[in-house]
């Protein structure tokens, strides 16, 4: 009988032991997962966190890179409008150095070419001879702009000067008719003027010199006075093609023909 107590005393203290055993383990793990089940999570909200970061940090890097893309682009549109202005600035101190040229050179011709034609007493009709004359002058004039013709008339001083001085412009607006009708030349080029017996072409008037002293009162002398002369002038300020230079003196010895 005793024995029998002392088994079951040793069962109810093994069971005791056991039961103890197994509470202690439950307690360990029950605070175990207390202190580890917050960790976890907390270890779970670094993972949110760092991922959150490494996605924000990626979206910044592609800020960054699209502002660096659009500073690019805003310095290669500054440069360009930096170029432009400049180009337009150089455009305009040219265009002010060429007005400036134009208006200093505005006034400044010089003359290109000469031409004589004569004339038969008493009349403003053009001769043959002339007429070649001035188609000769008006073959170089190769440039609509820029140019001027100044046309001049001449009489002899057999009559009185009244009438010379009518002649002589009749004579001069003959020369100005004919190359505005026949060769085109504008009327706002041409300058037509009289001056009668003015200016004789003989060696006392110092006009000319191809006539001997012994004729300076002749019929040859005359028939020289008798004359309209062309001056072909060209503006320096206008750049035109350049002239022809082929002669276009005077006519043969009018004298020759009848004074």
């Amino acid at each position: 009988m005793t024995h029998r107590w002392l088994s079951v005393a040793v069962i109810m203290a093994l069971a005791v032991v056991f039961e103890t055993g197994c509470a202690t383990k439950k307690y360990v793990r029950n605070r175990i997962a207390e202190r580890v089940t917050p960790l976890e999570n907390r270890t779970g909200e670094l993972e949110e966190t760092s991922r959150r970061n490494t996605q924000q940090i990626a979206e910044l890097r592609t800020n960054i890179d699209e502002v660096r893309n659009r500073a690019d682009k805003a310095q290669s549109t500054a440069d360009a409008a930096a170029a432009a202005a400049e180009q337009a600035n150089t455009r305009v101190t040219n265009v002010e150095h060429s007005v400036e040229d134009l208006r200093s050179n505005l006034d400044k011709y010089t003359v290109q070419n000469r031409a004589s034609v004569f004339f038969r007493p008493s009349t403003a009709r053009l001769t043959p001879e002339a007429m070649a004359q001035l188609d000769m002058l008006a073959s170089q004039i190769t440039d609509r702009n820029g140019f001027a013709l100044e046309i001049v008339g001449y009489g002899d001083t057999a009559r009185p000067s009244v009438y010379n001085q009518n002649l002589a412009q009749l004579r001069a607006e003959a020369v100005q008719r004919y190359l505005a009708d026949r060769r085109n030349i504008p009327v706002m080029r041409m300058f037509a003027l009289g001056f009668g017996a003015a200016r004789p072409a003989t060696p006392g008037g110092g006009t000319m010199s191809n006539v001997s002293t012994s004729d300076s009162s002749s019929g040859a002398a005359r028939a020289l006075n008798r004359r309209v002369e062309i001056r072909l002038l060209v503006n320096s300020a206008v750049p035109a093609a350049p002239m022809r230079t082929s002669s276009t003196g005077a006519s043969s010895n009018p004298a020759a023909k009848t004074p």
